[in-house]
């Protein structure tokens, strides 16, 4: 399957997910990223305009990638960011990741309707067998998050990931087709 034109809004209670575009790579995205208690347990540390616009455009052009936004419904406010992307024999996995990038809407319960959205487009428009995610062991709010969603321990790598010098352990879950709620 190629994901590179698939444009798509998926509408839930209170948010929408909608393919981001260069022109979302704005100040706000920026200080989400280069806050430290948002950005705690990911991989990017900092960021500035134009590596977005690079990101985003390098994640539109990915054949097997969907970069979507979060937006809140009430006022079309971009909040967050979650990202598919087909793995796998026959490109039947997708691999999860998912952002709330601004803290006014942390502890809301928009982590978990965006991932119950997603669930449902991954399996019954993408036809995935498998969703997959990683997380570090430290972020309980996002493993909350997927448990609650369906997601089942499947791995945990021991001091495996390295933030800033301080090691993790990694926790890999997944939920298949036939597991879901």
């Amino acid at each position: 399957m190629n994901l590179k034109n698939y444009r798509t809004v998926i509408a839930g209670e209170s948010i929408y997910l909608k393919i981001l575009e260069e022109k979302n790579a704005s100040s706000e995205y920026c200080r989400w990223l280069n806050d430290q208690e948002v950005n705690e347990y990911l991989e990017t540390r900092e960021a500035a305009i134009p590596e977005l616009k690079k990101y985003i455009k390098e994640k539109l052009e990915s054949e097997d990638c969907l970069f979507f936004g979060i937006f809140y419904k009430e006022n079309d406010k971009h909040i967050g960011n979650l990202k598919l992307e087909l793995t796998g024999e026959g490109k039947k996995s997708v691999d999860y990741g998912i952002m709330i990038g601004d803290k006014n809407y942390w502890g809301k319960g928009i982590g978990t309707e965006a991932t119950r959205l997603i669930l449902n487009f991954s399996f019954n428009k993408l036809n995935a067998d498998t969703v997959e995610l990683s997380v570090l062991a430290d972020n309980k709010a996002a493993i909350r998050i997927y448990e609650k969603t369906g997601f089942k321990i499947i791995e945990r790598k021991i001091k495996s990931v390295n933030h800033d010098g301080r090691l993790f352990d990694d926790i890999v879950m997944a939920i298949s087709r036939d597991k879901k709620k």
